[in-house]
């Protein structure tokens, strides 16, 4: 059982999807599209940069989604690819609703547009921060966060459960330091700092809910012909109802990710395969799933490299 997963946001590089788009139509329609759907050109900064306005968060959002979804359509132009089931990563269930037809490419690069200005304007550049925790003692993560966010202006909790070895936290940077401290003292895990322009899944973005709330009303959900696995509570998203709710709650609570393949597994998924700028999701898949059928369609190499097998 094939399943589909989509990365998120810092998957972002200078030149993704040009080798696809100089060869493929199909590919060069979708990112047309992309640009149509926004107020600047977002296939020029794809291609060209520059890297410091790429990765701003309003701009690496379309950027990423775009490129997911040109290869998805050029997999399944060319070479026929269905699945069963999908997911994405924090951004990436915009990518896997489009995916499975539930939210047009245009509607999804305008609302990840707004979503990413709307999370940068929350908080400040410089003032909140991220961090990688490489330990299986989650709990204790846990708990140190409700220990050092005691300070309010400390405040920092767990963004995302990515596998059975890493969780990110995310807060204020006076937080997310003190937690490195900690960490560092008790001997808990290595902690990496993360290259974010803002605090992710936690509660400072709670006035992003409001502002997409309102964008989100005006998108025309329709039902997913796949299940769609949802970021927060793993549940299999099996018609448009709840769509809304379930990307509204996603801005603050954390990234159930590691939730959503225990799911996918128990649903019968033995193929996990993942489209986008990089393969972010299958190497954190390998290193957890040694043995795991594994693929990712990132560039024109990895495309020639698997295609025969799609």
């Amino acid at each position: 059982m094939r399943f589909l997963v989509f990365t998120g946001q810092g998957s972002q590089w200078v030149g993704m999807c040009k080798d696809l788009y100089d060869k493929f139509k199909v590919v060069r329609e979708v990112i047309h599209r992309a640009n149509d759907a926004l107020d600047f050109s977002l296939s020029k900064l794809m291609f060209d940069g520059p890297e410091n306005e790429l990765i701003l968060t309003q701009n690496a959002q379309p950027a990423i989604l775009t490129c997911s979804i040109a290869i998805h359509e050029l997999i399944k132009s060319e070479n026929g690819f269905d699945f069963d089931i999908c997911a994405g990563h924090s951004l990436g269930e915009y990518s896997a609703l489009v995916a499975a037809g539930a939210l047009d490419l245009e509607d999804a690069v305008y609302a990840v547009h707004k979503r990413g200005m709307f999370m940068q304007e929350a908080v400040a550049k410089g003032v909140g921060a991220m961090a990688a925790v490489i330990t299986d003692n989650h709990a204790k993560i846990k708990q140190l966060c409700r220990q050092v966010s005691q300070d309010k202006d400390a405040y920092c909790d767990v963004a995302n459960y990515n596998a059975k070895r890493q969780i990110i936290i995310s807060g204020y940077k006076k937080g997310v330091d003190k937690m490195i401290e900690i960490a560092k003292k008790e001997k808990i895990g290595k902690i990496i700092p993360l290259n974010v322009s803002a605090p992710f899944h936690c509660d400072l973005m709670k006035p992003v809910q409001e502002k997409m709330s309102k964008v989100l009303d005006k998108i025309a959900f329709k039902n997913p012909n796949k299940p769609v696995i949802e970021n927060v509570y793993s549940d299999v998203i099996k018609d448009k109802s709840k769509i809304k709710d379930y990307l509204i709650d996603q801005i603050v609570y954390p990234v159930n990710w590691l939730g959503n393949i225990n799911k996918a597994i128990a649903m019968g998924a033995d193929e996990f395969i993942e489209m986008g700028p990089k393969n972010v999701l299958t190497a954190m898949l390998k290193r957890e799933y040694r043995k795991a059928d594994v693929k990712a369609i990132v560039d024109l190499k990895s495309y020639n490299r698997y295609r025969g097998s799609l």
